[in-house]
């Protein structure tokens, strides 16, 4: 099977990541890309996939359809090593244990929100955008469109994943906050403790928040993101 990521030239060098924050989508993360940011990093968030056009997104895609519905061969590591880039935001949602697997010794941030929270905002943003796309004129557009079919065809693999193939219905709405809450649970057993930061959303981005950015900005080597 032909990968898209395989077009790509292999880093001559990887450089070890700096952190790698297992937030999901909707959870503040586009807040922490944009602060990084701010600190002078070069994290990578969904937001840049969407900038890299339909062949980035095709290639996170297969990223996500190879580690979640085993289609294809997984290829996670290569997939965050392609900017050589030392901070990771959102991606990891999509592939956890790979993404342990592949960084056993990185730091790690977990931004949690109330599941409730969480389920309304995903299908008010990554919903709504996902039935859009099935509609006229969108499906028909989509086809005479690169970017606009690889987007649709990224967000209904990630809605049939997180709502068990129930879509935007109550159904779908409960799948997603059993699904989360697992993840949740998932990411707080697999790694450990010490490599651990978390946080909740709904204490907001206050003065713990900033001293630990600080930190990540002065501490070349995090060993005090996680005291």
């Amino acid at each position: 099977m032909v990968r898209a990521i395989d077009a790509l030239p292999t880093p001559a060098h990887v450089k070890p990541k700096k952190l790698i924050v297992l937030s999901a989508p909707r959870t503040g993360t586009h807040g922490l890309y944009e602060a990084l940011k701010k600190l002078g990093h070069r994290p990578y968030h969904m937001v840049e996939v969407l900038g890299g056009g339909a062949p980035a997104i095709q290639i996170m895609t297969e990223a996500m359809n190879a580690k979640l519905f085993h289609e294809g061969t997984p290829y996670i590591r290569s997939l965050c090593d392609i900017d050589l880039l030392k901070i990771i935001i959102e991606m990891p949602f999509f592939m956890l244990r790979s993404i342990l697997n592949a960084y056993p010794d990185a730091k790690f941030m977990l931004m949690e929100r109330d599941p409730d929270k969480w389920a309304k905002s995903f299908f008010n943003s990554i919903g709504v955008a996902s039935t859009r796309l099935s509609r006229l004129p969108m499906s028909i557009f989509k086809y005479f469109d690169s970017f606009i079919y690889s987007m649709d065809n990224f967000s209904t693999r990630m809605m049939i994943y997180w709502t068990n193939g129930f879509g935007v219905s109550d159904k779908g709405r409960e799948a997603l906050i059993e699904n989360y809450s697992a993840y949740i649970a998932e990411v707080k057993r697999l790694v450990p403790p010490a490599q651990l930061k978390m946080f909740k959303l709904e204490d907001g981005f206050g003065s713990y928040m900033s001293r630990t950015l600080f930190r990540i900005n002065v501490d070349a080597n995090v060993d005090t993101i996680v005291e």
